[in-house]
């Protein structure tokens, strides 16, 4: 049974349901692209029967069919049993607000519109293919934790069933007067002789709870089912139940070896705190994606092809299979956080989802709870239980977006939680653990932070163990001309525009020409600007008007880093790597330097 769960975990089948070929065609390709095993399915009447009998991980459904529209196929896969649990996306034309809430209300999970934007598409099948598989995945553990309990349970009985109790007749002094063979066997001795010749005194583990129990029984004259530890005749520690009866100076009693029973409600406990644990996390991350997904993503690929992008990616390849902490630097609108779901997707927790936190985003109160959780009542407005970003991002990477922001206060905690991997929610005692990987991201120089007292030094060296550095738009202009591409094509499908758009040279070169302060983002929202005022089918670009101090006043920036490294270089007779290198007078990485030679057009004469 557990083979064919974990069989059917791993499997990416997703059914497509549309009564128009091409629909089936396009999602098909694209699906397939991504290493999907996708199954068409053009007649409604068709899809339920091939969902029930071979029930697939994911089903596309359009809404507007002939004979069963897309609602009642929804409807009915959601009455099966085999099929209730299968998250069905609906993707379809309609747009008005009642048809999404109506596709909703049948059991749909989600609703794309078309035209669809196939990074939107894939984006969202993805998200929606990781909750399944969570879900899939808890139902096999509490499966398997099912059958331990059913195991123990029956193991319990047994030992109620077959217990041998013992007798025994003793003096408040602890001389045994009698005992029977069952209790003899039951504490290791070969003859009830050799019991009675030691006495009881030297079997309990604590004599403190032998007063007790002298205590109580003088008091009222007897005790029922009194728990204890014991200690056998061979040394070993047993839990017993034992009631016993004063009768003069006299102790009569019987007593019960629950040590194996003891050990299996212990099991059975943990069990089902196993269980619970497993159904809040898969609560907490399914509630992580579904907001995630609510988000605005930024759905590009990292574009591309600049020596200087090149280092970076390769950066990140050489790092993503450790567990190291990686510390992302660049200017604001660089694409930090695509280098990062880069280094995740490419890293040991990458089926997992990667949890992100943006320090700047939360007041300073709030980040404390958001990082590392709540207990209900911690504070006031604490009405419920949180987990925090640390305890759901055990086992994946936990990516803390604009580090710099955060709170002096918080930054010694973090440290803590970041060496020890341990941590309490607010208002708990109870110590939590997770092996979370960290990945930071600032715009800030984090150095000149730790020199204002701003950021702990302690903590910036713990985040920079391998430091990736992503280069600001102005130094890779040769990836530009693709970047503008991508964006036309990206944005013209999203207004809905069909005929082709061209970029002047003239617009080109001003945008070479521009020095991008806001880096890649600035230049999206620039093409996005010239889309939505686009006349014909040239673009034209409205960029902020610039002082050009440089060219009456003032040497450009490349030129003054061009004369500097060549002075470098000349210094030390061109030596590129080594001790007593440019590269390292400059601080470079030497594959960094020769990328700026290629690009200043530094050759050794």
């Amino acid at each position: 049974m557990i083979e064919s769960q974990h069989e059917h975990i791993i499997s990416n089948d997703i059914l497509i349901v549309d009564d128009e070929i091409p629909n089936l065609q396009l999602l098909t390709e694209l699906l397939g692209r991504e290493g999907y095993l996708v199954r068409p399915a053009n007649k409604p009447k068709l899809a339920i029967d091939s969902a029930i009998k071979r029930p697939p991980k994911l089903i596309l459904l359009d809404v507007k069919m002939p004979g069963i529209d897309g609602y009642e196929v929804c409807k009915r896969l959601k009455q099966d049993e085999r099929t209730r649990d299968i998250p069905i996306l609906f993707v379809s034309a309609l747009q008005d607000l009642e048809d999404r809430i109506k596709g909703f209300k049948v059991g749909g999970v989600d609703f794309v519109s078309k035209p669809f934007q196939e990074d939107e598409l894939l984006a969202r099948v993805r998200t929606h293919m990781e909750l399944r598989n969570m879900q899939l995945s808890l139902e096999t553990l509490v499966s398997e934790r099912t059958g331990q309990l059913s195991e123990s349970e029956a193991k319990y009985r047994s030992l109620v069933d077959n217990s041998i109790v013992g007798v025994f007749t003793s003096t408040l002094d602890g001389q045994f007067l009698f005992i029977n063979d069952a209790i003899a066997q039951m504490f290791d001795f070969d003859s009830c002789e050799e019991m009675i010749e030691k006495g009881s005194i030297e079997l309990w583990k604590d004599l403190k709870d032998r007063e007790r129990f002298l205590g109580e029984i003088q008091k009222h004259g007897q005790m029922t089912n009194f728990e204890i530890q014991t200690l056998t005749n061979a040394g070993q520690e047993k839990t017993v139940l034992f009631s016993a009866k004063l009768a003069k100076d006299n102790i009569t009693g019987m007593v019960m070896d629950i040590t194996e029973r003891k050990q299996a409600e212990d099991n059975l406990q943990k069990a089902y705190k196993d269980i619970e644990q497993l159904q809040k996390q898969l609560q907490a991350e399914s509630t992580y994606l579904q907001e995630e997904i609510k988000l605005e993503h930024n759905f590009e690929n990292i574009i591309g092809q600049s020596e200087a992008l090149k280092y970076v990616l390769h950066r990140v390849e050489q790092v993503a299979p450790q567990d190291s902490s990686v510390l992302i630097l660049g200017e604001t609108g660089t694409g930090k956080e695509l280098i990062a779901r880069a280094l995740h997707w490419l890293s040991k927790g990458s089926k997992r989802p990667l949890v992100k936190v943006n320090c700047a985003a939360l007041p300073a109160e709030l980040i404390e709870s958001e990082l590392f959780g709540r207990e209900k009542g911690a504070f006031t407005g604490a009405t419920t239980t949180t987990v925090g970003r640390f305890e759901l991002a055990n086992e994946t990477t936990l990516f803390l977006d604009e580090i710099g922001e955060l709170p002096l206060a918080l930054q010694a905690k973090l440290l803590r939680v970041i060496e020890s991997g341990e941590f309490e929610r607010l208002g708990s005692s109870r110590t939590i653990h997770s092996n979370a990987r960290i990945v930071a991201a600032t715009n800030r120089n984090l150095e000149q932070e730790v020199r204002k007292k701003h950021f702990r030094e302690d903590l910036l060296y713990r985040l920079r163990i391998f430091p990736i550095t992503v280069p600001p738009l102005r130094d890779r202009l040769e990836d530009l001309p693709l970047l503008v591409s991508s964006f036309v094509t990206f944005f013209a499908r999203k207004m809905g525009i069909a005929s082709s758009v061209e970029v002047p040279q003239k617009s080109m070169q001003a945008l070479l020409s521009y020095h991008w302060p806001g880096n890649i983002r600035e230049l999206k929202h620039a093409v996005e600007g010239a889309m939505i005022g686009l006349q014909g089918k040239k673009l034209n670009f409205d960029l902020p008007k610039t002082v050009n101090v440089a060219a009456t006043k003032f040497k450009s920036f490349e030129e003054m880093e061009r004369d500097y490294i060549l002075e470098v270089l000349k210094a030390e007779n061109w030596k590129i790597e080594g001790e007593d290198s440019a590269s390292s007078i400059l601080g470079m990485h030497p594959s960094t330097l020769r990328s700026r030679m290629k690009k200043l057009g530094l050759k050794r004469p």
